[in-house]
């Protein structure tokens, strides 16, 4: 879906925002690629815009923070014109898959300096790995500010009663986990924090 719409997004009328991140960014786990936090979240800021939003999503699945700044970062290059918003939603995948925290943390400190001013970062989600998790998100919460960065608390979000929140594979959000995210990305931005569905089961 999204070279697709990244294509359209190009040459369409709009607010601009550039999508950074991993296989969340993409939408994995959601019925749809729409009904993860890109499209929930773009949703709320055209409702309250009152207008259109592009959005140019360079995540990628499986990304690590490496794979943010090696690859991702280019399209700030590349764009017609700066965006408006930026977000990098990043590091699930350090925690999960790397052991040894040295190198996420040296990653995680080169991403924060390279990030424009203004751009929002995410803390990384509970679930994985709480230990590691914990660490990458408390680095995140106390060295972005600093440097002119937002910080959407994913970690603050996300975690337990998590019936209905993860898809089928047991590691991606579903689309009521995806929920979180989108309440952690509207708090950052100033918007009305989202009620989340009720768990299944439950009408309200």
């Amino acid at each position: 879906m999204w070279e697709a719409a990244n294509v359209a997004a190009r040459d369409a009328p709009g607010r601009l925002w550039l999508v950074l991140g991993d296989s969340t960014a993409q939408g994995i786990g959601a019925p749809r690629p729409d009904r993860g936090y890109v499209g929930q979240l773009q949703a709320m800021l055209e409702a309250r815009d009152a207008q259109p939003w592009r959005v140019l999503n360079a995540s990628r699945s499986g990304a690590r923070l490496g794979d943010v700044l090696t690859r991702q970062l280019a399209w700030l290059d590349e764009v017609p014109a700066a965006p408006d918003l930026i977000t990098c939603v990043a590091g699930s995948n350090d925690v999960a898959w790397r052991p040894r925290l040295g190198g996420t943390l040296g990653d995680l400190a080169i991403l924060l300096d390279r990030l424009p001013r203004g751009a929002v970062v995410a803390t990384v989600p509970r679930g994985l790995h709480p230990g590691r998790a914990r660490v990458v998100s408390d680095r995140i919460l106390a060295a972005a500010p600093s440097r002119g960065l937002v910080v959407a608390d994913v970690w603050a979000h996300t975690g337990p009663p998590w019936a209905g929140k993860l898809a089928p594979d047991d590691f991606h959000p579903s689309e009521r986990g995806y929920e979180d995210w989108t309440a952690a990305l509207a708090e950052a931005l100033g918007l009305p924090v989202p009620t989340p569905s009720p768990p299944p089961g439950r009408s309200g």
